[in-house]
């Protein structure tokens, strides 16, 4: 008897994670209706059907390959969006070139991935940052706007950060102060403070400008070393800043 439970058991855990992982990789309803009707047959049909494909993949190129296991990872996802296409494989793809930095092959993945599915919040943010890195900055304010739209505080409020970094480098200033501005009333960015107070100053409001890098200097004084350290190329610029501006 507690064999048989035992291997109820097992066997509905293993359903439990082939439909997570079919909804993770976004494949087809189908999958997910033959996985609950047919129980652990259907799951471990998925198993060697879906995922596994790709694991097949990457043994072949594993095989005597000495590119390392980036670029081995790189061949694998690349088999598996010619074999399926899906949104999450383009995704998944694109963001592994992201940070290998090859930019024009992550921008390309990414887009086909927020074409597929416009709800991919990481892909659309991954994107933005492919064209953010090629000085595509209109381009990337256009997926900023998108995302943050959905959600302002994506990725703990970076990506809204991203945005108005987008703005400033696609020279729209007063759009871009109006995000620093929320920006500074929320988080305690010293970059987004030093570039709002830059941006301050250029726009003749040079008092602004002073009180926001003073900010920073006051900030600074209650940060954890490791923190400091983080943060000290922004202390080290408004130092600077009130010193040349300060006496003024």
């Amino acid at each position: 008897m507690e064999s048989a439970t035992t291997l109820f058991l097992a066997g509905f855990a293993f359903q439990i994670w082939m439909v997570v992982d079919c909804i993770k990789r976004r494949e087809n309803f189908f999958w997910i209706v033959v996985i609950l009707l047919f129980g652990p047959i259907g799951a471990l049909v998925y198993l060697v059907a879906v995922k596994l494909a790709g694991v097949k993949v990457k043994a072949k190129f594993n095989f005597g390959n000495s590119a390392g296991p980036a670029n081995a990872e790189i061949e694998r996802l690349e088999e598996v969006v010619k074999l399926h296409g899906k949104a999450y494989h383009h995704k998944e793809l694109g963001l592994k070139y992201l940070y290998a930095g090859d930019l024009e092959k992550a921008e390309s993945h990414l887009s086909a991935a927020v074409e597929k599915e416009e709800d991919l919040l990481d892909a659309q943010y991954g994107l933005a940052k492919a064209l953010f890195g090629q000085a595509k900055y209109i381009e990337a304010v256009h997926v900023l706007e998108v995302l943050v739209a959905q959600d302002k505080k994506y990725d703990y409020g970076n990506a809204l950060l991203a945005l108005a970094e987008s703005y400033r480098k696609a020279e729209m200033d007063d759009k871009a102060m109006e995000v620093y501005e929320v920006i500074v009333n929320i988080y305690s960015f010293f970059k987004a403070y030093y570039e709002y107070a830059l941006l301050l100053k250029k726009a003749g409001r040079l008092e602004d400008a002073l009180k926001m890098m003073k900010n920073i200097n006051q900030n600074a004084e209650a940060l954890p070393e490791y923190k400091y350290q983080k943060e000290k190329i922004w202390i080290d610029n408004a130092q600077k800043f009130i010193q040349r501006y300060g006496t003024q």
